[in-house]
């Protein structure tokens, strides 16, 4: 029986623990095994990397945490302290530390990743802890307790900061979410609870399942949560409002976890002898994926997002590839530039055919003529498709000016049908648009990418920007200074700021997760991006 699988950080080998008291490291490429790790003398329930893929670390029935290297497979440490079963270890974001968790005596370790000596031993529970996780700076740990609550507890003094109470079952997870300020929590209550981490104070009782919840994980962007359930469901939430999005189906029994892929466009399930994938945003499911003989207990995504891997009580663990869906192009009357989305440059090119007569896609009413009328038209079709990018990153020359020449234009005509209304009011969205009430860091675009990327950003005032690219070790990889800028939308390729992929000595740096932080005048955000190659 194979517990769980994971990736390394750069995708090139899977770590796997099982029921043979061994961990065993595979080649991702080949599937050939590298590795077979020994020492444990009771069932291994988990294995991870640490941040830079140099070590493994694993969670045994045998009472310890070893520390593996993940090169030559020689081990570095026993961490020792646990009377009873370790179920879970996990690394910190630097990876300097381990916290570990679930013994009989009721506690999470943590250690020292280098030397293997025990920093903390953080007490409060009063029950089998089942699951510990670091906030993404390494400052907090949260852990799930079989006591029905999740306690927050100061990683650098082990002193605890909150008990988060609410469930009235053993909770079986708690995660923290992409920026730290949440923690999402599963429970036999058959609830998932969202918290703020600042406060301890209850954010949310997400229900819907009818059974036991066993995980809970937010998005990567940190807006949805999904979770998996004994009742053979996931359900996806909306972590802001609370809301249900979708109820996934298919599974006919136990799903055992859910996870969403690096870029949040898909979600992996498993759970009877099944992995399900399914489109996160509409909940429509993409694959099923069949070979297990036995109950899959894990699953996990390449940092890519090409590939999955998954863990089965059948001993193996299955390699699968997930291909990219390339929808048809989709030609509209309003996509004047035939480039498969109706966006700010159709809105252009009418602009710029205005007066003429021949025939012409920006004609889009075929009206023998192009004016306001198309460009109503194309207004009113925006929504119909999504543009990869932000819709202001297409045009250069829009202004308020522009806009508002258009709407008197429009408002001259007296448009009052549906279509030329719906379009009217999309241009004065615009024009809102235009004029930022406040500064914010949009999402690069392309993401993924391969080699560069732009990174929109707009300002409610002038200010001082400059934007710092850090791995995801937290290792400052590039600093732009953008300059002195006034307030506006810097969206557009010739305006947002560009990344190449190389870090301060021209190297173009290797395949992952990255994350990107603004910073203009006493504004700060940080977003996240990733490189595939």
């Amino acid at each position: 029986r194979v517990n769980s699988a994971v990736f390394s950080p750069d995708g090139s080998q899977i770590a796997s623990a099982s029921q043979d008291s061994t961990v065993r490291v595979y080649d991702a490429a080949t599937g050939a095994e590298r590795h077979t790790l020994t020492g444990h003398t009771g069932p291994v329930y988990s294995a991870v990397f640490n941040p830079n893929g140099s070590q493994i670390a694993s969670a045994s029935g045998d009472h310890t945490v070893r520390i593996y290297d993940a090169e030559t497979g020689t081990e570095l440490h026993t961490l020792t302290g646990h009377i009873e079963w370790v179920y879970s270890a996990v690394f910190s974001p630097d990876g300097s530390q381990i916290a570990s968790a679930r013994g009989w005596d009721n506690t999470v370790r943590v250690y020292d990743a280098a030397t293997g000596a025990e920093r903390h031993t953080l007490t409060g529970h009063t029950d089998w802890v089942g699951s510990v996780d670091f906030s993404p700076d390494g400052s907090q740990i949260a852990s799930a307790s079989q006591d029905s609550t999740v306690r927050v507890y100061d990683a650098a003094t082990g002193a605890e900061r909150h008990t988060l109470t609410g469930h009235t079952g053993p909770v079986y997870s708690a995660v923290f979410s992409p920026n730290g300020s949440q923690v999402v929590s599963a429970s036999g209550d058959n609830t998932v609870r969202v918290y703020d981490v600042a406060t301890g104070a209850e954010r949310h009782t997400l229900t819907g399942h009818t059974h036991w919840v066993y995980s809970a994980v937010f998005s990567p962007d940190g807006s949805q949560v999904v979770s998996a359930s004994r009742d053979s469901t996931v359900r996806i939430y909306d972590a802001e409002t609370g809301a249900e999005l979708h109820t996934l189906t298919g599974h006919t029994g136990d799903v055992n976890s859910a996870v969403f892929s690096p870029d949040g466009s898909q979600i992996a399930s498993a759970g009877d002898k099944t992995v399900r994938v399914y489109d996160a945003a509409t909940g429509a499911e993409r694959h099923t994926l069949t070979g297990h003989t036995d109950w899959v207990n894990s699953v996990d995504f390449s940092p890519d997002g090409s590939q999955i891997a998954s863990a089965s009580r059948d001993g193996t663990i299955l390699l699968w590839d997930i291909a990219p869906e390339t929808p048809e192009p989709t030609r509209l009357t309003a996509d004047v530039n035939a480039d498969g989305t109706v966006d700010i440059r159709d809105l252009v090119a009418v602009a710029a055919a205005f007066g003429e007569t021949a025939e012409t896609p920006a004609d889009v009413n075929a009206d023998g003529t192009v004016d306001i009328r198309d460009l109503v038209a194309v207004a009113a079709a925006f929504g119909e498709t999504v543009s990869s990018a932000p819709t202001l990153a297409h045009c250069d020359a829009l202004t308020p000016g522009t806009v508002r020449h258009w709407l008197a234009a429009a408002e001259h005509l007296r448009l009052t049908d549906a279509v030329s209304q719906r379009g009217i009011r999309f241009l004065e969205q615009l024009l809102l648009s235009l004029t930022p009430k406040e500064t914010a860091l949009l999402a690069n675009y392309p993401n993924p990418f391969n080699p560069e990327t732009w990174i929109p950003y707009q300002l409610a005032a002038p200010a001082d920007v400059n934007l710092r690219i850090y791995d995801i070790n937290g290792q400052l990889v590039r600093h732009l200074e953008l300059g002195a800028q006034a307030a506006g939308v810097y969206a557009v390729r010739s305006r947002a700021a560009y990344w190449d992929g190389r870090n301060a000595q021209g190297e173009r740096v290797a395949s992952g997760v990255y994350f990107y932080t603004l910073r203009a005048g006493d504004f700060t955000a940080t977003r996240k991006m990733l490189i595939r190659k």
